[in-house]
């Protein structure tokens, strides 16, 4: 991952721009997301919030769970 982020860094995307910035699907980050957002906060496994009626992960947590979990990012299709 050529993105590399300090961990002093306060970087919130929508799951939009996190599509974006790791090539991953905008669905499948939404749907991870919501999984993560029904959890209990201690068991997370990227931290989220939810404002104006979207999703907004933590960037250092969504780049920590693409190179360690993550299945590769994938195309929309159309």
């Amino acid at each position: 991952m050529a993105v590399e982020i300090t961990p002093e860094q306060e970087i919130w995307v929508m799951t939009t721009e996190g599509s974006e910035i790791t090539g991953y699907n905008r669905q499948y980050l939404e749907k991870l997301a919501y999984k993560n957002w029904r959890l209990p906060e201690n068991e997370r496994v990227i931290k989220v919030r939810f404002r104006a009626r979207r999703y907004e992960v933590w960037l250092p947590d969504l780049l920590r769970y693409i190179d360690e979990i993550g299945y590769g990012p994938h195309q929309n299709k159309q």
